[in-house]
């Protein structure tokens, strides 16, 4: 299934649109990309891909670059171009939901980890972690907008610049640590209802002195007065209810390693390019499973 995955991922990448940076190269951005997803796929650092003997016969078809040359090229604009081109490119083929979800993810290192930019910070009630934080905006499973934080950043500070990135208009769906007014303000911003409950102590308080109109429209939704008459807003809670679709993304995404952070990936550019990498590949067999046909042709 990878090696599917592999190979319809080349495909894409050399159909997409990219002017190289700089000097003539020995070795392309794309090629470059190519050897580090490859490294990705298969779990194994850098180094390990860059040996020829860890590819089979019918991937290889020219001259690998060095372990040198991937650590310098990963880090040119040219290749962090082409890569995020890509991932736009794949999330481009997918259709665009009425209804979006924002969550963060958990990222941990070891907690002797010499990774001084790999914060401590809270994982769930009574348990801290050190590491970094994936916060995304997702299309239903797949990621459309993401950012990387430290561990002990809260989500209501991320979550603007993400939503600034929302496109069309409709939902999206968050749990309670966005229910702020300014998360609230800037998805009213990009014509879209943010639909975050509230804490238990906010429930059923009016107060429009200190509420936004759009945070009294999402406790209409989430918190409807005729509850205690056995009147609940059912539609407010199938919104809601779909949540899970960004669960289940980062479900996904833990299962095919984004959930511990190798001990080869420390720092965060390197955690960056590992996140990117693994969302789209991640995206990619998103596509593949809807039966979603990418474009091919350059543009």
């Amino acid at each position: 299934m990878e090696a599917k995955v592999y190979r319809a991922m080349m495909r894409i990448l050399f159909s997409t649109a990219h002017s190289p940076r700089g000097a003539r190269r020995q070795f392309s951005d794309r090629w470059i990309i190519m050897v580090y997803l490859w490294s990705v796929i298969n779990s194994r650092p850098v180094s390990w891909a860059c040996d020829q003997q860890n590819w089979p016969k019918d991937q290889l078809d020219r001259p690998l670059p060095s372990k040198a040359t991937m650590s310098r090229r990963l880090h040119t604009l040219g290749v962090l171009q082409l890569l995020e081109r890509l991932l736009m490119k794949l999330t481009d083929a997918l259709p665009s939901p009425l209804v979006k979800t924002l969550d963060s993810k958990p990222m941990l290192v070891g907690a002797y980890s010499k990774d001084r930019d790999a914060k401590r910070g809270r994982l769930s009630k009574g348990q801290y972690a050190r590491g970094y934080r994936l916060h995304a905006l997702c299309h239903g499973r797949a990621v459309r907008q993401w950012r990387i934080a430290p561990m002990n950043e809260h989500d209501s500070t991320v979550a603007p610049m993400l939503m600034a990135g929302l496109e069309g208009g409709g939902y999206l769906v968050a749990d309670n640590a966005y229910d702020t007014n300014e998360c609230h303000q800037q998805t009213s911003a990009t014509n879209h209802q943010l639909i975050a409950p509230p804490r238990f102590a906010n429930r059923h308080v009016r107060d429009a002195t200190y509420n936004r109109p759009e945070r009294l429209r999402t406790l209409d939704l989430l918190a409807s007065p005729l509850e205690r008459c056995g009147e609940p807003n059912r539609f407010g809670i199938a919104l809601y209810n779909l949540r899970e679709q960004a669960e289940s993304c980062f479900g996904e995404l833990s299962i095919y390693g984004l959930n511990y952070l190798p001990a080869w990936v420390r720092g965060p550019r390197r955690v960056a390019l590992f996140v990117a990498a693994n969302l789209v590949l991640h995206t990619l067999r998103c596509i593949k499973r809807k039966g979603v046909r990418v474009p091919d042709a350059k543009s």
